[in-house]
């Protein structure tokens, strides 16, 4: 599977509809959400409609959901013969969790993209794609064999890992 990972949207429906035509075009299967979604209604409808995952995020938590379930404060998942969790980043932290080499924590609430890894683990922040605190507009794809933080909105490689 592909996934296309974004995170601190907080309503921004012009960067969404921007994500939703990036996930077509880069044949994402699901969009992941680490937090600070807060969607309007017509973005909680275009996410209700397709595989969309998000974690609670500090701006969340102000938020009523209509459609979409509320979210938890973290996911986890396996992919590729990887754990992947997925939280916002204000309350969990990857020591929190029995993560091996190899395996993925991904946060956001930041805004700024990081992707590196540390003591083994896989660490990212896709940063956000419309209030960035980095200087640059940003989200991520994680695939079968890469997880790369990409430029908005012409999704050129800031910073790419092969698996």
């Amino acid at each position: 599977m592909t996934y296309l990972i974004c995170s601190d949207i907080h309503g921004d429906e012009r960067t969404f509809d921007k994500l939703l035509k990036i996930k077509e075009k880069m044949h994402a299967d699901a969009i992941i959400s680490a937090g600070d979604f807060c969607p309007t209604m017509n973005m909680e409808v275009a996410a209700y409609n397709m595989d969309f995952r998000t974690v609670m995020g500090n701006c969340d938590r102000y938020h009523t959901y209509s459609l979409l379930s509320t979210p938890r404060d973290y996911i986890s998942f396996e992919h590729e013969g990887r754990n992947v969790v997925v939280t916002h980043g204000d309350h969990y932290f990857p020591s929190m969790f029995e993560l091996k080499d190899g395996d993925i924590f991904i946060s956001g609430h930041t805004h700024a993209g990081l992707l590196e890894k540390e003591r083994g683990m896989i660490l990212f922040n896709p940063g956000s794609p419309s209030r960035p605190r980095d200087g640059r507009k940003s989200f991520g794809i994680l695939s079968e064999k890469s997880l790369a933080l990409l430029s908005l909105p012409f999704c050129r490689p800031i910073k790419v890992l092969e698996l």
